[in-house]
């Protein structure tokens, strides 16, 4: 006897979980509070405009608006000014370029550089594209004079048997011919190799604007190309694909008075994975939306593709300055890092204090992906492991629904965070895990990988989900007129998250994201005194050389030795300088501290105004069995 599965009984809205954080019974509530009105920026390996769900917004507006490579990887010299004679210029590969009658070029002078395709393409692409030549341009000729060859020495060998008949010398020569011509055209097979396309690029400004071309013709024929204008000037209509085939996307940014040309292609499927998981909107099939739909994308690539598309610090940093520079031109309120190192160290120097600056004095909220090293302690990457706790890191949770969905299991088990999900506490004692989300959804991939979708899982799945969550949290708090700051909604993702006691404590920070509870503590708690305050603390351990952790962390604890820490605790406004003398003089909490715990020792109270106040603990491990404990 067989089951039949209605097509509407297949759970479609597994595939980009949504339920698990309480996002599908917010927007069905509060329709226009989906992102709407907020643009995450999306620090990755870029993302394809054309990619199912990255076309519009659910109020129709482009969905990518802006991409950058802050890589350098797509950056081309055209400081070269040529002027044409007739309606033709010298490229800088050699060939003749034909400028189209429709070009308008008041000064006549184009800028022009030059760039190997290839250097545009993905390892993957590249592999296929070479297939394709291989078998379209070399193989039709060569092949068939490789088995006429092979034929001829065939029917030689049969015919003048070497072991029966005593050659000539014009056969000799023959064969030595004919066997020399099947190894050499052997070898041409096995040493095959493809001449990778170089394009022209050529850039003016046409009164109005800057605009460029890349000749992928490849034969000067310029008028079969596309003329486009910057991305941001208009999304819709300035990115296209290198050829139809390989749906390789890139647009343009144009600097230095037309000096510099940036082409902005794709450096891996992942940026576009991620947006998607976001922000990805399917006016279609409303299941397969992203969990903000109504937010839009800038796309700024950190990872470098001449690097096999690994992040640089100096990508990091010309990102964070793309954000400081378009915050309020593009309302940039979220920035998703699904990139980062395994780190050894809390304290990331400049790049960190980069990073803090984004935060607090530009009020944008950064999410950010603790990392795929788990199951060990400690072992949270950068950037969630840095000197301050701004960035709301989150860790990889796997719900029964995604297990018989996404991942085709024989039954469901019970929710839990991934064996692989990164696991606190930082070295300097942070907790590292904000909150996690979850980890995994099959949902758009660029077009280059010629299938619309794919499954892919990670903290970096873990990350969008919770700065889409992030987006749809501003896009209601700009709806009710409430200001928002990014240290009040981490608080309130924390303060509201579902934590489980039967789940690993060190992997799932204060418990799994409860979008609509966070709303709720949000429109609560806004107008207290502390709601827009970060409080930095630093902890010390007397008699150890350091200072200034996030927490209290001992790691031998096995010595049974009382250890006395310092705690130093320091409010701290948003935006502290512009921030009104009478707010900070009128700041005053009266703070009981507890401790849930016989071994931690702290006093019972805490008046703290606006500066540095600094109290005692003692910690006493002496009766504590082996193993892991925690406390706050």
């Amino acid at each position: 006897m067989s089951t039949t599965l209605q097509e509407d009984e297949f759970p479609v809205w597994a595939l980009v979980p949504k339920k698990e954080t309480g996002i599908t019974n917010f927007l069905a509530k509060n329709p226009l509070y989906d992102g709407r009105n907020v643009t995450i920026a999306i620090f990755d390996s870029g993302v394809d405009p054309g990619a199912p769900g990255l076309k519009v917004t659910s109020e129709g507006k482009p969905k990518v608006i802006a991409r950058y490579d802050c890589s350098g990887a797509g950056d081309v010299d055209t400081s070269t000014v040529v002027t044409p004679e007739g309606n033709k210029i010298k490229g800088l590969s050699g060939r003749t370029l034909v400028i189209p009658s429709t070009w308008k070029n008041p000064t006549e002078k184009y800028h022009i550089g030059i760039k190997n395709a290839f250097e545009l393409y993905t390892k993957n692409v590249q592999k296929r594209i070479e297939e394709e030549k291989k078998e379209k341009q070399w193989d039709p000729l060569h092949k068939p004079l490789l088995s006429k060859a092979i034929m001829e020495q065939q029917n030689f060998n049969n015919e003048f048997d070497p072991s029966k008949v005593t050659l000539t010398r014009n056969q000799k020569l023959k064969k030595d011919d004919l066997d020399s011509t099947v190894e050499a055209l052997q070898n041409l097979e096995k040493k095959y190799k493809f001449i990778t396309p170089v394009y022209d690029c050529i850039v003016f400004h046409d009164g109005v604007q800057w605009l460029a071309c890349l000749d992928t013709s490849e034969m000067g024929d310029l008028a079969s190309c596309k003329l486009m204008g910057e991305f941001s000037e208009d999304p819709v209509n300035n990115f296209d694909y290198i050829t139809a085939a390989d749906r390789m996307s890139y647009s343009f940014n144009v600097h230095n008075d037309g000096d510099v040309l940036e082409i902005v292609s794709l450096g891996s499927s992942h940026g576009t994975h991620v947006s998607a998981i976001a922000a990805g909107y399917f006016p279609d099939e409303p299941d397969r939306n992203g969990v903000a739909p109504g937010a839009q994308i800038i796309s700024l690539t950190i990872g470098d593709s001449r690097l096999e598309t690994m992040e640089t610090g100096t990508a990091v940093v010309r990102a964070m300055i793309k954000v400081m520079e378009l915050r309020k031109k593009f309302n940039i309120d979220v920035i998703n890092m699904s990139y980062g190192e395994h780190s050894n160290w809390s304290h990331a120097g400049r790049v960190g204090d980069i990073m803090n600056d984004v935060i607090d004095k530009y009020a944008v909220t950064w999410v950010a992906s603790a990392g795929n090293h788990g199951p060990a302690l400690c072992t949270i990457g950068a950037p969630p492991d840095i000197s301050k706790t701004t960035i709301i890191g989150v860790g990889a949770y796997v719900s029964p629904d995604m297990m018989t969905t996404e991942y085709s299991m024989l039954q469901k088990l019970p929710g839990n965070t991934y064996t692989w999900s990164s696991r606190g506490p930082t070295i300097d004692g942070g907790r590292g895990i904000s909150v996690c989300a979850p980890g995994g959804a099959i949902t758009s991939v660029p077009g280059y990988l010629l299938r619309g979708s794919q499954l892919m899982n990670g903290t970096s799945m873990s990350a969008p989900h919770v700065a889409g969550a992030t987006a749809v949290l501003i896009s209601g708090l700009k709806g009710k007129a409430i200001d928002t700051c990014p240290y009040l909604i981490k608080r309130a993702m924390e303060n509201t998250a579902s934590y489980n006691d039967k789940i690993d404590h060190f992997s799932q920070g204060h418990g799994l994201l409860q979008v609509d509870k966070a709303f709720d503590y949000l429109t609560q708690y806004y107008t207290e005194q502390e709601s827009y305050v970060k409080f930095m603390v630093s902890c010390s351990i007397q008699g150890h050389s350091v200072n200034g952790n996030k927490g209290i962390h001992i790691r031998n604890a096995i010595e049974n030795k009382v250890v006395d820490c310092v705690i130093i605790v320091e409010p701290v406004f948003l935006n502290n300088v512009d921030v009104d003398a009478d707010r900070k003089i009128n700041f005053q909490m009266s703070l009981c501290l507890t401790s849930d715990v016989s071994w931690v020792l702290v006093p019972k109270y805490l008046e703290l105004m606006y500066m540095a106040r600094n109290f005692n603990i003692k910690v006493d491990p002496s009766g504590l069995s082996p193993g892991v404990h925690t406390t706050t």
